[in-house]
């Protein structure tokens, strides 16, 4: 059996912990640059806020209903996360975190875990003060619908158990199949199609007819809905591409704030890219204007290189993902978004030496400065410039990772 507790509106619960005044308020989480909309409160979603929406199409609605909107705080984020993942992994045997809101835990099936999820539950609301649902299923595909189930039935009290198919069958007769965890919005029009519309009409799909439509996964989707687990068996697949990107501050028409742009986001893909272990040979860089623009003053175009020799080095890296943006760049346009792609990527133990590349072991140099910004000391290559290409006017404060933000006390008089 399987367990997953998934916090629920984490980003917008988090903003809460510290700000009791913003319970039972509308409240969003804007995306880096205060984009979109990448978290609601369950107030913003009665509202009709949809998650990716941009913010200057619901800035007004969000006035008059009196919302809080916050931009991203991730530090605050990633520190309330790894208190959760704490208590989970003090509490259950092989707990597995799937993102940053999402743990999965495997326990043995003959005992009754409800009451006991109850309890953690409990504990993680009082440690953290955030919320969470609470699936339990023979199969991770079943553990996400009685999950998700879990958070819109306020008399399962956060937990829901999905014991044999009597429990989960009426459940999948009436989930979409473009619900179902693995399906998505590019499969479910296929799905269709064929005449598949709900969980149940999946899983009661041939498996010979699913595999010859949609390949293993869809047999493996319909294998999970039956209750027979399969996704344990398959080997985590390596990351093919790093990408790093984002909406800039404001409009750009200067090529220099471009450059400085796009070497903090090669800097950062490559901290990334070392973290991993790995070494990447394809390196694309990607611009483009706003989307909402007329078309005569719309542009977006990539471009993409091959490295002579793969390599860990954010130095190479620039090199080549400015070369590009040379390239790319139109003078009279108002650029609006800026990336980096490293692709082509493989083990740092995997790279072969050649004749002209006889060096490539991972870079010396590189390593040191890693450490010493994992140690929280801000060092950074001089091509970035000084001021940060983006903003976020709705900032809170780190309460957990910054000193100067933690929440004083004083005794009542």
């Amino acid at each position: 059996m399987y367990l997953l507790f998934d916090c629920n509106n984490f980003f917008a619960s988090c903003e809460q912990v510290f700000r009791p005044d913003w319970r039972r308020r509308p409240l969003v989480v804007l995306s880096n640059n205060d984009g979109c909309v990448v978290s609601r409160s369950a107030e913003a979603k009665a509202m009709g806020i949809a998650m990716g929406e941009p913010y200057f199409q619901c800035k007004a609605r969000l006035e008059v209903a009196n919302a809080v909107v916050c931009s991203a705080n991730f530090s605050l984020y990633a520190d309330l996360s790894d208190r959760i993942m704490q208590l989970l992994e003090a509490a259950l045997p092989e707990v597995q975190q799937y993102s940053i809101d999402e743990a999965f835990a495997r326990v043995d099936d003959k005992r009754d875990w409800v009451p006991f999820c109850r309890e953690l539950r409990e504990s993680i609301r009082r440690g953290t003060g955030v919320t969470v649902s609470v699936g339990l299923a023979p199969t991770r595909t079943l553990c996400k619908l009685a999950n998700e189930t879990a958070k819109h039935r306020p008399a399962l009290g956060g937990v829901m158990a999905l014991r044999s198919p009597e429990d989960w069958q009426p459940l999948l007769e009436e989930t979409p199949v473009g619900d179902v965890w693995g399906v998505g919005r590019r499969l479910a029009p296929r799905m269709h199609a064929l005449g598949i519309r709900t969980a149940a009409g999946l899983a009661a799909s041939g498996l010979h007819y699913l595999r010859k439509h949609f390949g293993v996964h869809g047999e493996r989707l319909a294998l999970e809905l039956q209750g027979t687990s399969c996704l344990d068996d398959a080997s985590p697949a390596e990351r093919q591409q790093i990408m790093v990107s984002r909406s800039l501050r404001e409009d750009v028409r200067d090529f220099d704030t471009l450059r400085e742009a796009l070497c903090r986001f090669v800097e950062k893909a490559g901290r990334t890219l070392r973290a991993e272990g790995m070494m990447c040979s394809a390196l694309y860089v990607v611009l483009r204007t706003s989307r909402f623009r007329e078309a005569a003053n719309l542009y977006a175009a990539n471009q993409g290189v091959q490295l002579p020799c793969p390599t860990d080095d954010t130095r190479e890296l620039t090199r080549a993902a400015t070369a590009l943006l040379e390239n790319l760049y139109r003078a009279g346009f108002e650029y609006k978004k800026i990336g980096v792609l490293l692709a082509g990527l493989q083990k740092a133990e995997q790279v072969q030496p050649t004749f002209d590349h006889p060096n490539v072991a991972p870079n010396k140099l590189m390593a040191v400065l890693d450490k010493l910004q994992q140690a929280g000391h801000r060092i950074h290559f001089a091509n970035q410039g000084a001021q940060e290409p983006w903003h976020r006017s709705f900032a809170t404060r780190a309460y957990t990772t910054r000193w100067e933000d933690i929440p004083e006390t004083s005794p009542r008089l």
